[in-house]
């Protein structure tokens, strides 16, 4: 269509798919389903064709990141039940000593969110968290939170396999060893300097922190979540070593960057085909490097007795129920996306930057950032965001810049909507106050430094 109108019809099915997520609690995959059908038929796509559309958006969408995003899943899953994320913490804390255990914990954090979704890696890692807030003469209670929600955070919204990343990258054409190593190379200073912040601008700041209000202490609460804990945690003579703990998250990771790298020194020929042996790309592809962290993970829970196969077994199946979710809502954000440029909103969303002279980066942003403020999913705000630009063609910033702009967006505004929200909240018991002054502030730091590194890096990176 391609005529102003369609941004209407873009609002109209926006509001639709937040009204049915947030006030009918409507499965995400559903909602943007019907968001799309109405986008197609209302901006004169066609019935049929809207259908037909959303259909091989999904498809395309599960081509890209289908079978990665469930190994990651089956990955992270393994990992947390074999109790890799224990040693990992207790070796940093080693290193890091008393004084930056705060540190120690949010380090933790970001090697194991790349894998491990933010919910489990937070309750695995807050009983720790909560005994060396106890035990300490110079930390108290929110250095550890904020250092958690830091760390966590930052690696689940910048760096794949986790699903947001790893489907906003593909939306934009990103190979994923380059959104790896930008994910990385963003995330890791946005990580040190937001932290950095939070404990001298903030903490340090008389009043900011007030244990009457912004601490509760509900046994029932406290109860369920050291259950919860306990469940995830391992008697630890039985706990891998650290090589053999990082080695399944590092293992994908490090095949995925020898491709990449390899490709970016010998390049493509005269008919554009990579020069990069076959071998090289067969184990550098997102498959097969995900399956291979997998495998390893698998063997490192079944070395030394530390799981038998039944609980392997058990652990992979728990792993495939959460993908299907995961994968279902990805796969439909992708169908909503292909409707998006089918209608033409690109074009017309184009030719009003132009208008208004406002920088990709910055809109790409703030379109991520509303939409986690209205339904607070950060994978369904910056898939839409995504599917918005990706339908406008690629221009005024590299396309991985664009893609870590909407990443960056979705960290503004976590509020009482974000599931995580009340998994900090609860699990570490504070107050809707004390969620305020952790979760949603240090991820809102970081929104900011983020955003300001990639502005930075947008001068040396065209």
């Amino acid at each position: 269509m391609g005529t102003p109108i369609v941004l209407l019809w873009l609002v109209i099915a926006i509001a639709i798919i937040l009204v049915l997520i947030l006030r009918f609690k409507m499965n995400a995959a559903i909602a943007m389903f019907i968001g799309a059908l109405f986008m197609g038929i209302a901006s004169g796509v066609g019935m049929l064709k809207t259908v037909s559309t959303i259909s091989a958006g999904f498809g395309s969408t599960m081509t890209g990141i289908g079978l990665s995003v469930g190994f990651g899943v089956m990955l992270g899953q393994l990992v947390a039940d074999v109790g890799a994320v224990q040693t990992i913490a207790n070796g940093l804390l080693k290193v890091f000593g008393e004084k930056k255990a705060d540190y120690a914990m949010g380090s933790t954090g970001f090697i194991v969110s790349i894998p491990v979704f933010y919910d489990v890696g937070y309750v695995i890692l807050m009983p720790l968290a909560k005994t060396l807030a106890k035990d300490s003469t110079k930390k108290i209670l929110p250095h550890f939170i904020g250092g958690l929600v830091a760390g966590l955070g930052i690696a689940h919204t910048f760096i794949p396999p986790t699903p947001g990343p790893m489907t906003g990258g593909e939306l934009m054409g990103v190979p994923i060893g380059v959104t790896i190593a930008v994910g990385i190379a963003i995330g890791l200073p946005t990580f040190l300097i937001s932290m950095f912040i939070y404990n001298n601008l903030f903490l340090a700041r008389k009043g900011f922190w007030n244990p009457a209000t912004c601490e509760e202490h509900d046994p029932a609460l406290e109860a369920e979540a050291a259950a919860r804990a306990k469940e995830l945690m391992r008697d630890e003579s039985k706990l891998p070593g650290m090589f053999a703990s990082i080695l399944p998250i590092a293992l994908p990771i490090v095949l995925i960057l020898i491709n990449t790298v390899w490709g970016a020194v010998v390049g493509k020929d005269a008919n554009g085909v990579s020069l990069v042996p076959d071998f090289v790309q067969m184990i550098g592809s997102k498959e097969f490097a995900m399956v291979a962290g997998t495998i390893a993970a698998m063997v490192v829970c079944l070395m030394r007795h530390r799981m038998d196969i039944k609980q392997v077994e058990k652990s992979v199946s728990s792993a495939v129920g959460a993908a299907g979710t995961v994968l279902l809502i990805t796969g439909a954000g992708g169908g909503l996306g292909s409707v998006i440029t089918a209608a033409g909103v690109g074009s017309v969303l184009q030719s009003m930057l132009e208008t208004i002279n406002m920088p990709i980066i910055l809109f790409v942003w703030i379109i991520a950032a509303l939409l986690k403020v209205a339904q607070g999913s950060g994978t369904v705000a910056m898939i839409t965001a995504l599917s918005i630009v990706a339908s406008m063609g690629i221009t005024g910033a590299n396309p991985v810049l664009i893609a870590m702009a909407g990443f960056s967006g979705t960290l503004c505004g976590a509020h009482v909507n974000d599931s995580a929200f009340w998994i900090t909240t609860k699990i570490s018991g504070l107050t809707t106050l004390g969620g305020f002054k952790t979760y949603t502030l240090v991820c809102f730091i970081q929104s900011i430094i983020s955003l300001v590194i990639i502005f930075v890096a947008s001068i040396f990176i065209h």
